[in-house]
Formats: C-alpha cells, sequence, structure tokens
C-alpha cells in the first residue's frame, strides 16, 4: 500500500521507531532524569512528589541548611519603683503579684536589721524577676551611699548584703537671734524641726528655753551634713551649739558620739547598761559573725536576749526620742528610741508598748511590758544598742556610762571644740556686719 506522501508502510515504521528511540535516549539524560516531576506519584504521608525516570527513583533535593546564630541571652527582668505616701509592702507586693510567702521570707531575713520597716516616701525599690517570673532579688535604696539587697539563695530564702560607700561631714554654720520663741527663731535661721527639738533638749539642763530666754539674744549651730562624692545623703548630726544669753554662754559639743560641755563634762545623763530593774539571764548573746546552724551562712545576733518573765517593765536606757513604734512578723511588738549623738536602743518581743512614735523619754523610764510576740521559743527581751547605725554589744560596749571626757582624750576634745568655735565666731561676725549693713548702724 501506498502513502500519498510517496512513503511506504514499511518506511512508516522505521521512522516511528527512530523517533521512540531517540526521545528515550533524551529522557534518560542525568540533567533531564533530575529535573522531571511524575505529578501522579505523591506519598500522602510526606507531601512531596518524588521525582522518577523509568524504575529509578531518586531522593527529594534537600535545602542547603542556613547558618545557625545563637540567639542572646534574656536578661532577668528588672523594674524599679519609688515609694509613695500611703505604700506598703503587702499593698505593693499584691499589686506586682509576688506570693505572700515570698514576703515573709524577706521579712524572715531582715528580722536582725528590720530594714524594711524604715521604708518612706521617695525610697526606691529595684525589683529582679527570673525568666519564670519568680523574683530573686530586691534592693532597697536606703540614700545614695547605701544599699540593702536581698538575693534568693537555693532553699528559696533571701540573704541580707549591705552594699556602704565612703562617706564624710560636710560641716556648716547656722546663726541666727531670738524674736519670739526658740523654736520660731530656730525654722527661721535654717534648722529643722528635728535638730530644734535636738538642742533644746541638749541644753535643757542648762537653761529654761521657755523663760530665760529674750529677744536679741542669739545662737550658733555647726550642722554636719553627710555626703558621699557630690551627693547629699540626707544625714545630719548636730556638731556643736553655742547659745547666747546675755554675758552667758552655753555650749554643748558633739564628742565620740556624747555631748559636752568646753570644760569635757557631759551635758546629758548616762547610758543605763541594762534595760531592766534587775539583771537576768542572758539566754542569747550577741554575735556579729554568727553562722545559721542549718544554711552555714551568716546569720548575725544583733542583741542580747535576756530571759525576763512575761511582762517585765522595760526601762528606756537614756534620754531620748521615740523614732519607731511598729509589730513585726518575727521581731514581734519592738520600740526603737534615738538618743542625743549617734546613739539609738530597739526593744524587741513585747507584749505592750506604753509610748508613742515622737515621744521624749528619760533614762530609766518604762516603755513597754516583755513578752513574746513574734517568732520566738518563749517569753524574753531581745534589746539592741546601735553607734553611728551599728549595733554592738549592749553589755560590753564602750557606751558613755561615765560623765566626762577621758583624760587622755581631753586633748584632742578641746583642740576639736577650738576650732568650732572659731568657725561659729566667723560666721556671727559675718550675720552682724551683714545685720549692720541692713539698717544702717554702725557697730563701736
Amino acid at each position: 500500500m501506498q502513502f500519498r506522501d510517496g512513503f511506504s508502510a514499511t518506511h512508516k515504521v522505521l521512522l516511528l521507531l527512530s523517533m521512540v528511540v531517540i526521545t528515550a535516549a533524551f529522557f534518560s539524560t542525568p540533567e533531564f532524569s533530575q529535573a522531571v516531576l511524575i505529578p501522579d506519584l505523591v506519598q500522602p504521608e510526606s507531601g512531596f512528589a518524588i521525582p522518577m525516570v523509568g524504575d529509578m527513583v531518586t531522593e527529594p533535593e534537600q535545602e542547603a541548611p542556613q547558618s545557625q546564630v545563637p540567639a542572646a541571652p534574656i536578661q532577668p527582668l528588672t523594674e524599679r519603683y519609688e515609694i509613695q505616701p500611703g505604700d506598703t509592702l503587702s499593698q505593693i507586693f499584691e499589686e506586682k503579684g509576688i506570693p505572700a510567702t515570698v514576703l515573709h521570707r524577706l521579712l524572715e531575713a531582715d528580722v536582725e536589721y528590720l530594714s524594711l520597716e524604715t521604708i518612706r516616701p521617695g525610697t526606691m525599690l529595684t525589683f529582679v524577676y527570673s525568666l519564670q517570673g519568680t523574683l530573686e532579688d530586691l534592693a532597697l535604696e536606703v540614700d545614695p551611699a547605701r544599699t540593702i539587697t536581698f538575693s534568693r539563695q537555693g532553699d528559696d530564702s533571701f540573704l541580707y548584703q549591705k552594699t556602704e560607700a565612703d562617706t564624710y561631714w560636710s560641716p556648716v554654720v547656722i546663726s541666727g537671734v531670738i524674736q519670739g520663741s526658740f523654736y520660731a527663731s530656730g525654722i527661721e535661721a535654717g534648722l529643722t524641726e528635728g535638730q530644734v527639738v535636738e538642742i533644746g533638749h541638749l541644753l535643757k539642763n542648762q537653761i529654761d528655753f521657755r523663760r530665760s530666754l529674750r529677744a536679741g539674744d542669739t545662737f550658733s549651730v555647726v550642722v554636719a551634713k553627710e555626703m558621699t562624692g557630690e551627693k547629699l545623703t540626707g544625714n545630719t548630726q548636730i556638731d556643736s551649739v553655742s547659745l547666747h544669753r546675755g554675758k552667758r554662754t552655753y555650749n554643748a559639743f558633739l564628742y565620740d558620739g556624747s555631748y559636752y560641755d568646753e570644760t569635757g563634762e557631759s551635758i546629758t545623763l548616762a547610758f543605763r547598761r541594762w534595760p531592766t530593774s534587775k539583771h537576768y539571764r542572758v539566754s542569747s548573746p550577741f554575735n556579729g559573725h554568727r553562722l545559721h546552724p542549718v544554711t552555714g551562712r551568716k546569720a548575725p545576733h544583733n542583741g542580747v536576749d535576756l530571759a525576763v518573765p512575761y511582762g517585765t517593765k522595760v526601762l528606756s536606757t537614756g534620754d531620748g526620742v521615740i523614732s519607731r513604734v511598729g509589730n513585726h512578723p518575727y521581731a514581734g511588738r519592738y520600740v526603737d528610741i534615738n538618743h542625743s549623738g549617734s546613739y539609738t536602743t530597739r526593744y524587741l518581743h513585747l507584749s505592750k508598748v506604753l509610748v508613742k512614735r515622737g515621744e521624749r523619754v528619760k533614762r530609766g523610764q518604762t516603755i513597754a511590758l516583755s513578752g513574746n510576740t513574734g517568732r520566738t521559743t518563749g517569753p524574753h527581751l531581745h534589746f539592741e544598742f546601735h553607734i553611728s547605725g551599728r549595733p554592738v554589744n549592749p553589755l560590753t560596749a564602750n557606751i558613755p556610762t561615765s560623765a566626762n571626757v577621758p583624760e587622755n582624750k581631753l586633748a584632742s576634745f578641746k583642740t576639736q571644740v577650738s576650732k568650732q568655735l572659731a568657725m561659729m565666731r566667723v560666721q556671727e561676725k559675718s550675720a552682724s556686719m551683714y545685720a549692720e549693713a541692713a539698717t544702717g548702724t554702725t557697730a563701736h
């Protein structure tokens, strides 16, 4: 049979066979076999197609691995909070979602210091949280020179640590003239209310401030301001006072924590050693380096425990002003007294407090009754004595129980007195010249 195009059937078959062979050879090349996908052959489990040519199966092409850049470690969250008027620790912790159990562990770590009891508006707290949101550290910025840090330990307790920068005292002289009351005149001159009250207390045994002072009497006060670097810490102390009443002058000079007149005789009563009318057994002594029996960490005992019966009268060991009255979960009911100079005392685990904050008390006055409030194993009195903010053993420390500057320190005392008197005289002279210039008078 002939085709119209002139090819015989035989020729046509040979031509088709040749085309099939050529096509098969082309499809079998490596380049093509790696590029052709058979869409009908899809593995349902894996979800991607398998390239195939004939009976040969090839693996799917793998993507080139991307370089792995390690992520930067996430730092614990730090949050700062400034104490506002009316704030309480329990309220702050509740608002931040910190469990009450954590607050109690902090208070337990603070029982020998009661630092968290002193928070006031403007104080800064810093909270440091872990990635899981637990509180790891709490920092209390007492002032620019001092920070208290509570750090969580492995047993979930907290460790108390205090850091202090170097400080120094910068003296300034404040002078004034009595116009009306000493209180009003002192405030007008630039003294604080607390400083005016302390001066009145220092000189109360020498002069009657209500009846003896007259208009025109003068006074000068050396006030030392504590500083760290160029920053004020907010702490002040009265270094010396001179009150001129007519031809008489009444002086008070701070030396070794106590006040004396210009001859070195004490102008304040000495301290009692014991806060009770009689001596009781010491059930737990003062130990600033005591170690916790379980953890082995430092857990100082900053006072002495006296084995007094429940309800024993607790006496103030010196003249002073009640600076704090509180009720602590572990310290129980307590009283702090600020005495003249750099001395403070503290009385813990009381059953009843008989004084109020701001009240002035005298040496030997009953301020409370002993008890076993807080965390105790039985009735006792915990008594502390602090000098310049540092606890000392009240039964052995060198505290002022005598009435005079010791003989071996008298020369040093008199040198200090001479310098402070000179400072006050310079200020008084400047104030007098300023007053004369303002009134147009001239001294003769």
